[in-house]
């Protein structure tokens, strides 16, 4: 009971000093246009990055569906070589297409990437 009667008293005692009306107003007004700014810039954004992330995601799927009917369609890149040293067989670089090909995926998805990035940033899709 003590704390809601001293919460009483303080905002019995609060006297805020105003200054001049049209001078309150107007800094009012100034905040409430920077606070509505500031959620339209936000607002923007947001949807600029969704659009993003969805280009991404689309550029990301188009890539894998690349990926799978270069695998498909090569089936040779993926099988081990056969390569005969001194009488002796082993697998010669048989990891080196998989990786090549790993890496070119992930470069034209990177590429992709930077390129949707920089589209949004230009053109503020």
């Amino acid at each position: 009971m003590k704390e809601k009667i001293t919460i009483e008293e303080l905002f019995a005692r609060y006297q805020p000093d105003m200054g001049d009306r049209n001078e309150y107003l107007e800094k009012i007004s100034k905040k409430l246009e920077a606070a509505e700014y500031a959620k339209r810039y936000r607002e923007a954004q947001t949807r600029r990055y969704r659009r993003m992330m969805v280009a991404v995601f689309i550029s990301g799927i188009v890539t894998g569906a690349i990926g799978i009917v270069l695998v498909l369609s090569h089936p040779q890149w993926l099988l081990p070589t056969q390569t005969a040293f001194v009488g002796v067989s082993f697998p010669a670089f048989s990891l080196l297409p998989k990786v090549l090909l790993l890496l070119a995926i992930c470069f034209v998805s990177w590429c992709i990437t930077g390129l949707v990035r920089k589209l949004s940033e230009v053109s503020h899709i």
